[in-house]
């Protein structure tokens, strides 16, 4: 629904600026026009801002080199066109309306169906020159030019290297009010284009078909531009997961022997705390010995945590507690019992004392 709004509206359009049109000045494109002449002459001319300026002719015994020699020292930079003198050939056809958006399509397949000449052999321009919505059909004007006529001339202009855009012809049938052209380059002020090269419609799918993949390649090469950064930190990623699930077992391994070796030392600490709680009985042992006199003999010793108790017996029980005190790991000796009178002569004593670790 759309699409045939915007075609209407267009046309309504159209309408209503051709009367404007036509009192705008002349605005032909800049061109550089070649004119055939007798004998192989060319006439020289160049068309800037709808002024055409008279150049000097070029000869017909130029050979190509000259020949682009003379057309460059005159040319600037606006294109090549070469302007018959000889009306073209006219034809006017109705055509259903649905082909109008691809006309110049539907012309190149039908051209043998609507005029004597195949399109391979024809150059051709078209116009639109009214609608008949009621029969949905278009009135088109198509202006044709034997190759032949300027095979000779395009042959030689090849030759030096010259490529002209199209041809400039008298102009066919006049356009009525409405009509619109569909030319390249559409000159006013009773000469028409037409252009040299149509676009081939397989070409055009083809170019059209080249086009969009470049577009996705080139959309495709962006792309991974962009993620060859993620691309490579992903790759780092998972060979770093990989070494790291590589090393796990050993790490698992490390692990479980530091654990083993923390519960040793843990283990080991607290049979240390222990034995520092309880006291070392050998080198209480080797205490006593060194402090007690020759004398003195134990019946009994009792060693709990650090509570020593001692039994034995003694000439002078009384000077024992002196000498326990002055030992390195006994604190605070004192008798636990009274002294009993042996009868033996010597003393029985009970003696308790705290045991430093």
């Amino acid at each position: 629904m759309l699409p045939e709004f915007l075609t209407w509206w267009t046309r309504q359009m159209a309408d209503l600026a051709a009367p404007l049109l036509k009192r705008l000045p002349n605005n032909a494109p800049d061109a550089m026009l070649l004119t055939p002449g007798v004998g192989g002459t060319l006439g020289v001319s160049v068309r800037h801002k709808g002024q055409i300026g008279i150049l000097p002719g070029l000869p017909a015994a130029a050979d190509p080199d000259q020949l682009r020699d003379m057309i460059a020292r005159r040319r600037r930079r606006e294109p090549v066109m070469i302007r018959l003198t000889r009306n073209p050939l006219v034809r006017d056809v109705w055509l259903p309306a649905a082909v109008e958006a691809g006309l110049d399509r539907f012309l190149t397949y039908e051209m043998d169906q609507l005029t004597p000449f195949k399109a391979a052999d024809v150059f051709f321009a078209h116009r639109v020159l009214g609608v008949d919505r009621r029969k949905a059909a278009i009135h088109v004007e198509i202006t044709l030019v034997p190759k032949v006529w300027v095979h000779a001339l395009l042959d030689r202009l090849e030759r030096a290297g010259i490529v002209p855009a199209a041809l400039e012809v008298p102009a066919g049938l006049n356009v009525p009010a409405g009509g619109r052209t569909t030319d390249v380059m559409a000159p006013k002020g009773g000469m028409r284009c037409i252009p040299l090269r149509h676009a081939d419609p397989t070409r055009r799918t083809r170019q059209r078909l080249a086009w969009r993949t470049a577009v996705a390649a080139s959309g495709s090469l962006a792309l991974a531009t962009l993620a060859e950064p993620l691309v490579r930190q992903s790759m780092a990623l998972g060979r770093v997961e990989a070494q790291v699930a590589e090393l796990r077992p050993r790490v698992h391994e490390a692990e479980m022997l530091r654990q083993r070796i923390a519960a040793g030392l843990a283990g080991s600490g607290r049979i240390a705390a222990a034995r520092q709680q309880a006291g070392q009985p050998l080198a209480i042992l080797a205490d006593l010995t060194d402090s007690l006199p020759d004398d003195t003999w134990l019946t009994s010793l009792s060693l709990r945590r650090t509570r020593l108790v001692l039994e034995g017996h003694s000439t002078a029980a009384t000077r024992l507690i002196a000498a326990l005190a002055s030992g390195k790991r006994l604190h605070n000796p004192s008798f636990a019992a009274p002294v009993l009178r042996a009868e033996t002569g010597g003393e029985v004593f009970t003696i308790q004392a705290e045991v430093t670790p």
